[in-house]
């Protein structure tokens, strides 16, 4: 039964009229009978009357739900796709996620890295393909990173990687998990090589211009077996835990080109031939620029960077702006950056080394607020020592000097420009300040030096390419947050270098997902703005990997289950439809999903 409507046109004025009708059965076959005629209805009376046919269909006559006739003398067309069902028994079953993993996988096998790991790692007496392995290793830390363990427990039946790849479930062990780990690592330096040339050839990569940096990375337990597992400056702030160190190398844009994992109390300025030696040996020796940081700087290091064929960027320690004080004293010689009106520089050469005097304003005033923060409570924490003392309440030289070492290690920024004293005889305290040096240190506030031994540049050609290592930055926030870098578990060193390798081309695939988002301008969209504070609503930005693969997540694959009148049980294994927000995604990417990945099978 259901609501017929009707619409007729007098003296030029539209009238709609409603009808009830129902379905009936005749010789002539099925026709429409109505019931009543209902008239005109307003919006309140038609939303009723529906309720009431909702109503009635549910409760009333069951023959009005039924989709094929009962009638077993009606004739099916002649046609294999058509049977009778049941839709009572009509269900839904075995949902899993599929469109991050199969967005994975397409990025997979869009950078080569499924011919470049088969190639390298080759398949002996395995009954499973180390390469695919991989592959499931690296999809799984790109989409939903957790220990192997959970890997082969529960994370891998969850998937429609067992359509996709074609690996049953139970052979998925942590086991097979491990012991491809162990394979992968012998395979590094060609899998890293090949897995270059790709990657230069599909985004017109060119690797004149490398970054380097390095980072750090605890472990979760005592890791007593674990080689790497060492105790040092931890850049996570986790002095209570051993650790290692990723040497991480990085072209302009962002892509890897190599890695290298050390023991966690590896020193900055050690790693530097290191990896240059090794990237030139690996790679050939070329004119590239070796763009680091302020850590890798040493009379050795710029010795060895400054050798026939070497290039480098370095920024220098805080020490050397004292060589530069009269220029940072000075307005003149300085220019405001086109892009950044924020931040001033001026360029300097001395002897054939070129320097970048550069200063901004945002990182000025925050350099300044804290030293002005510290000079002010250090001094009052002075004035109250100084009180005591002349009170007679802080009567022993030892106690005095004491107070004065823990203002000292509060107060690091304030304590140098301060000169104090204490006397034996009588006992006393006095303490006097350097403002000039204050003032000097003011003007460094803000202020940075870099240098390069590479001629031609411009201030702003200068500048910005010590800006990439931003991009390295930004890298290691992905491998740590995204991808799940930290804390590792793993107890020995083998399969600590192999965790970090699956990372890093993990890493490959999000930044390669991440270029073709920016590339195709997909934007994040703000669906629920507020008109009355325009200002305040939040706005369109480009849309990141993480995003992406979590809206994809909501694609599922599951088997529908239908019943037919000879009791067959048919099982369709379908993928679900995308909503909006992901098919408008699949569209900018150029991507289109699979509705079925297997045939229909009779249960």
């Amino acid at each position: 039964m259901f609501l017929r409507r009707y619409q007729r046109t007098k003296q030029g004025k539209t009238h709609t009229y409603f009808a009830l009708v129902e379905s009936v059965r005749t010789e002539a076959g099925p026709r429409q009978r109505v019931v009543a005629h209902l008239g005109e209805l307003n919006h309140d009376q038609e939303r009723r009357w529906q309720r009431t046919v909702v109503f009635y269909n549910r409760h009333g006559d069951p023959q009005q739900l039924r989709l094929f006739a009962e009638d077993e003398h009606v004739l099916l067309p002649d046609d294999p796709d058509v049977v009778r069902v049941r839709l009572g028994q009509v269900g839904w079953s075995n949902a899993r996620s599929f469109g991050d993993v199969w967005l994975a996988r397409w990025l997979w096998q869009y950078v080569g890295l499924d011919d470049i790991v088969r190639r390298h790692v080759p398949q002996h007496q395995e009954e499973v393909a180390p390469a695919d392995m991989i592959a499931i290793e690296v999809i799984n830390r790109l989409c939903q990173p957790c220990s192997e363990f959970a890997l082969a427990e529960h994370w891998y039946a969850a998937t429609a990687l067992e359509d996709l790849l074609g690996i049953r479930d139970e052979v998925v062990t942590k086991d097979r998990l491990y012991r491809t780990l162990d394979r992968l690592m012998a395979a590094q330096d060609p899998i890293e090589r090949d897995l270059k040339e790709r990657l230069g050839t599909l985004f017109q990569l060119d690797y004149d211009l490398l970054l380097y940096d390095l980072t750090s990375t605890y472990f979760e337990g005592l890791a007593d077996d674990n080689d790497l597992a060492k105790r040092g400056y931890s850049r996570d702030h986790r002095g209570d835990c051993k650790q290692v160190v990723l040497a991480l190398v990085l072209s302009r844009e962002g892509f890897p080109l190599a890695h290298r994992t050390w023991a966690g109390n590896t020193q900055d300025l050690q790693t530097v031939k290191q990896i240059v030696t090794d990237i030139e040996a690996r790679f050939g020796q070329a004119n590239r620029v070796w763009v680091m940081d302020r850590g890798m700087i040493s009379k050795d290091s710029l010795d060895f960077l400054s050798q026939p064929g070497r290039r480098y960027l370095l920024s220098t320690r805080r020490q050397a702006l004292n060589d530069f004080q009269e220029q940072l004293q000075s307005r003149q010689g300085w220019q405001r950056l086109p892009d950044n009106p924020e931040v001033e520089v001026q360029l300097q050469q001395r002897d054939e080394v070129y320097y970048l005097l550069a200063r901004s304003k945002p990182r000025r005033s925050k350099e300044r607020a804290m030293r002005r923060r510290q000079r002010r409570t250090f001094a009052k924490g002075l004035k109250k020592l100084h009180a005591r003392v002349t009170q007679g309440r802080l009567k022993k030289r030892d106690k005095i000097v004491e107070a004065i070492g823990r203002l000292k290690g509060r107060y690091p920024k304030a304590h140098p420009f301060v000169d104090i004293q204490v006397s034996d005889s009588p006992v006393s305290l006095s303490y006097s300040w350097h403002v000039a040096k204050f003032r000097a240190a003011l003007a460094r506030d803000g202020a940075y030096l870099l240098r390069t031994n590479q001629a031609g540049w411009s201030a702003q050609e200068f500048w910005e390419t010590y800006i990439q290592l931003t991009v390295v930055e930004k890298a290691f926030r992905v491998l740590k947050s995204d991808l799940l870098l930290r804390p590792i578990w793993h107890h020995y060193s083998g399969r600590t270098q192999a965790h970090i390798f699956v990372c890093v081309l993990a890493y490959a695939l999000w930044k390669t997902l991440d270029h073709l988002a920016k590339r195709a301008g997909l934007m994040t969209l703000i669906r629920k703005a507020d008109e009355e504070h325009g200002n305040a609503t939040a706005r369109p930005r480009p849309m990141t990997p993480q995003v992406i693969l979590r809206e994809l997540a909501r694609i599922q694959i599951g088997d529908i289950h239908l019943t037919t009148t000879t009791e067959q049980t048919l099982a369709l294994r379908r993928v679900a439809r995308p909503t909006a927000e992901p098919q408008r995604i699949l569209t900018a990417l150029g991507l289109e999903l699979p509705e079925r990945l297997s045939a229909d099978r009779v249960l």
